[in-house]
């Protein structure tokens, strides 16, 4: 579509030129979406910098995001050990872990921000980040230096992400696990994120399909939402699996069936215990 120039009548009908009429609102709002976006850059580094005052739940919320793998003392050398690792653990941290008041950090300084010292804009942003929590998506359009389009591996929602950044390293197909951040119209990438190969979709779709049906046990009406909510550190579980050199689709094969394995096996033992337990009640 050419250009609309300043003196030209407006596309809307109105009979008006577009300076007059179409373009101040046009121009307001990219000027709000400018001052969003720069907020966000702002605010990320204090929600990161309150997960790390945060050093009472730090042991048992590693233990599940790396499932076992570090130690606390190995915070500081996460990034080395893992690709961005320690701050794709901090946001991890901030967006979805909960604690025993059952609120997540980000929903506790939305609610009490006085700490965080909030310029306008941020104060604006932190509320809208309440519900944000780890998911994969995968790439539909790339616009460099622009934007990208994604769609939710599991809603199939569909987003528009305003990140030139991640436009120039992305393609169609590749997927992405991290948090969306709204910020005005767009979304943008909050935090470090995994950046996956193509090939990984299907199977990342497989593999929380197999978590899903095994928290169905005890939550049988519970759809992917449910299952995040409650665990989302399952998608890092599976990035943590994958190869680092090259793709390797038997790999991908061996995680799925490992995980069907260890998800059955863990079904049984629960059942058995709860078996032995009716019994022992049985027996009094």
């Amino acid at each position: 579509m050419p250009a609309i120039g300043r003196n030209d009548p407006c596309p809307c009908g109105s009979g008006k030129k577009y300076k007059h009429c179409h373009l101040p609102i046009e121009e307001a709002a990219r000027a709000e979406q400018l001052r969003l976006r720069r907020a966000v850059d702002t605010l990320m580094p204090k929600v990161i910098d309150a997960a790390r005052m945060a050093p009472e739940v730090v042991p048992d919320a590693l233990q599940r995001f790396w499932n076992g793998k570090y130690a606390t003392e190995q915070l500081a050398e996460l990034d080395d050990l893992e690709n961005r690792g320690a701050d794709r653990f901090l946001t991890w941290l901030a967006f979805d872990y909960r604690f025993d008041d059952g609120r997540t950090l980000v929903e506790r300084l939305a609610e009490d921000p006085v700490a965080l010292d909030l310029s306008e804009p941020e104060r604006q942003l932190l509320p809208q980040w309440t519900g944000v929590g780890l998911r994969a998506f995968v790439v539909d359009v790339v616009r460099k230096g622009q934007h990208i389009e994604v769609h939710d591996l599991l809603s199939e929602q569909p987003y528009a992400i305003a990140d030139s950044a991640a436009s120039r390293r992305l393609a169609p197909g590749d997927v992405v696990v991290g948090h969306l951040l709204p910020a005005g119209e767009k979304q943008v990438i909050g935090g470090a994120a995994a950046h996956l190969t193509p090939d990984t979709a299907e199977k990342l779709r497989e593999f929380t399909e197999l978590h899903l049906a095994a928290f169905r046990r005890d939550h049988p009406d519970a759809g992917f939402d449910d299952l995040l909510r409650a665990k989302s550190e399952i998608l890092n579980h599976f990035v943590m699996e994958l190869p680092v050199e090259a793709p390797d689709p038997s790999l991908l094969d061996q995680i799925i069936l490992q995980t069907r394995v260890a998800l059955q096996l863990a079904g049984e033992s629960i059942g058995l215990a709860g078996r032995n337990k009716e019994d022992n009640g049985e027996n009094q």
